[in-house]
């Protein structure tokens, strides 16, 4: 890993992500906690997620092409602000509780979504032009320690908040984190130029009317490589996976747990330190051949909580989750990075997060009308949605082939 912390441009990228990862892990628990606190149930939060999904959907095919077009750095910090203002929004709304707040908090969620797909996108671009393939899967790994690290942080941080405060003074302190993010992109100077144009209506004007051809010549290039399709479908599983145990800690926590909130951030930071471990481990344990056996621990861990109630193995399940949920995620990402062409990077970018966005929306509701019918149901949900996964990711396990990048 010296190599990457030796790296200027890569440490402030990595602080970058850092104040935006613990930006991220305040959100989801402080949000879900608002949304539990307002209705008593996890159906709300269920909703957001699946708002959030389709929020993706929109704006992903325009911000492929529209990416590719302008300065991942540039950006990257328009959508960190962006982020910050959302939920600053939020924090609005909540605070002033004129009638029912949920609706609006939906609409502020969605927004956030949007920017936050905008912001994943650049990154995925940045990474792939400043990280030589070398050390691609190296940097993932190492995004994905700085990634967990902060969202580790940023729930201990929830947890402290809570015990002085509300989950609104946590929305707070995400919104400074998504600023300080912003603040430190800023800085980030790349030594080898990216094929930009300078940003003005022609520009915009021009990339979403080359949409269509954009997205059909990039089509073109990947119509042998049907198993490309199949790993970007397959993205969706992590994600899904994450928001669903953040959407289920809430219940379980309240069942098992005397409702005593601290445990939510325990429970969480206990997966986010899973991953952390495995990516010292990424070298030899995010392997292509791998992938279904990673997939298949995360709906083995669905089922053991489905049927648990002691806190010693819930523990060890979120840390077990967090590891196995990192290596699919890493081998997935860095795989995709690598195999698109030079002017397709963000639009590959935009598939992925676009496949995440979809199968939340498609998704995640049957968890949340699952859970509705008892905790124990919405985990057998889970698992078997990721045992589907791990089934259909036996392809790209066996057939893909990397290689040199496909160029235009």
């Amino acid at each position: 890993m010296r190599t990457v912390w030796q790296d200027g441009r890569a440490r402030r990228m990595l602080g970058a992500i850092l104040m935006s990862s613990l930006a991220f892990g305040l959100n989801v628990l402080a949000l879900g906690q608002v949304l539990f606190q307002l209705t008593g149930t996890t159906e709300a939060f269920v909703s957001v997620v699946a708002s959030q999904g389709a929020g993706a959907i929109c704006v992903l095919p325009f911000c492929g092409p529209v990416v590719d077009a302008l300065s991942s750095t540039r950006v990257y910090i328009t959508a960190a602000l962006g982020k910050a203002s959302c939920v600053l929004a939020i924090v609005g709304i909540t605070s002033m509780r004129l009638g029912d707040p949920v609706p609006f908090i939906l609409a502020a969620a969605v927004l956030l979504a949007v920017f936050d797909n905008v912001e994943r996108a650049a990154l995925f671009k940045f990474t792939a032009h400043h990280v030589g393939k070398e050390g691609v899967v190296q940097f993932n790994a190492v995004t994905g320690m700085v990634f967990q690290a902060g969202v580790v942080v940023g729930m201990a941080l929830l947890g402290v908040v809570l015990a002085y405060g509300s989950p609104v003074g946590a929305l707070l302190v995400s919104a400074g984190s998504s600023a300080v993010c912003a603040g430190i992109a800023s800085r980030i100077r790349t030594v080898v130029p990216e094929h930009t144009q300078p940003l003005s209506v022609a520009m915009l004007r021009s990339a979403v009317l080359g949409l269509l051809g954009d997205w059909r010549r990039m089509f073109g290039q990947y119509r042998r490589e049907l198993v490309v399709f199949a790993m970007v479908v397959t993205c969706a599983a992590d994600f899904l996976f994450a928001n669903s145990l953040s959407t289920l800690v809430v219940p379980l926590v309240d069942e098992f747990y005397g409702r005593q909130s601290w445990y939510v951030s325990a429970l969480e930071a206990t997966f986010g330190i899973g991953m952390i471990t495995a990516s010292f481990f990424t070298s030899r344990t995010a392997r292509q051949k791998l992938l279904p056996f990673w997939l298949a621990v995360q709906a083995g861990i669905a089922l053991v909580l489905s049927c648990t109630a002691v806190p010693a193995v819930h523990f060890a399940a979120f840390l077990t989750a967090g590891f196995a949920n990192l290596n699919s995620l890493v081998w997935l990402l860095s795989s995709l990075q690598q195999h698109a062409g030079d002017g397709d990077k963000a639009k590959m970018a935009s598939l992925r997060l676009l496949a995440i966005g979809l199968g939340s929306v498609v998704l995640m509701p049957s968890v949340g009308q699952a859970a509705k019918t008892s905790l124990s149901a919405g985990f057998v949900s889970v698992s078997v949605i990721m045992l589907v996964f791990a089934v259909g990711s036996i392809w790209p396990a066996v057939r893909f082939r990397p290689g040199a990048a496909v160029s235009r």
